[in-house]
């Protein structure tokens, strides 16, 4: 009796370490398996941000521009500066910057949507990727909005152009120029273009930090 005890113990034993290291098995292949997803889902991150800089890097340079001149312009209506009509103008045609970011993040949507990128926990690297597009992208496209918006306020227009040199028109154009509302709004586009340059200065960074994170990851 004894020795037909022992011998279904040891057989049920051995069952049940069969089945726990099918479970074991499974699961180190499940997670094999999304450990090489993941490994993709951060080469296409990685592509995508790439794409993303030299495209973030021009825009930044364009607006930062055009920002120096807003202000160059401001700075030529204080009181106690010589207002010169033909320079502002020049700086006026300077001054707009017509392109805002919006950056591509199909790979990030797709990977945090499929729950790989927080699979195993969150670590530095799926963090320091969130702060790009939860962050830094969502607060470009915001201030993104607000500047492009500049553009479509109900401004005082300025005529431009080989028009803006004709007589009547430098007179107009300076009587609008000196204006109390002229002067505010131009002031309200220089702050909110050079929050947008600081954002994305901001943002640049990260990047750059977290392609540098992808490399060290993926070799």
């Amino acid at each position: 009796m004894n020795r037909l005890l022992t011998r279904g113990g040891v057989e049920f034993l051995a069952v049940f370490l069969g089945i726990a290291l099918s479970f074991n098995v499974e699961e180190w292949r499940e997670d094999a398996q999304i450990k090489n997803r993941l490994k993709s889902d951060y080469l296409n991150i990685k592509k995508d941000l790439e794409k993303d800089l030299p495209y973030l890097i021009r825009i930044t340079e364009e607006q930062s521009v055009a920002n120096e001149n807003i202000q160059k312009m401001i700075l030529m209506l204080h009181p106690d500066s010589i207002f010169n009509y033909d320079q502002f103008m020049r700086l006026n045609t300077a001054a707009v910057g017509n392109n805002t970011f919006f950056g591509a993040q199909s790979s990030y949507d797709a990977s945090v949507s499929s729950g790989r990128l927080t699979y195993f926990g969150n670590d530095e690297l799926s963090n320091e990727i969130g702060k790009i597009y939860s962050h830094h992208y969502y607060r470009i496209h915001y201030n993104g909005e607000l500047l492009d918006n500049t553009y479509f306020r109900e401004l005082p227009i300025l005529v431009t152009g080989s028009l803006s040199n004709k007589a009547k028109i430098r007179q107009e154009n300076t009587k609008i120029i000196k204006t109390h509302r002229y002067i505010s709004e131009l002031q309200l586009k220089e702050e909110i273009q050079r929050i947008y340059v600081l954002r994305c200065d901001a943002a640049l960074d990260q990047i750059q930090k977290v392609i540098k994170m992808l490399d060290e990851q993926l070799s």
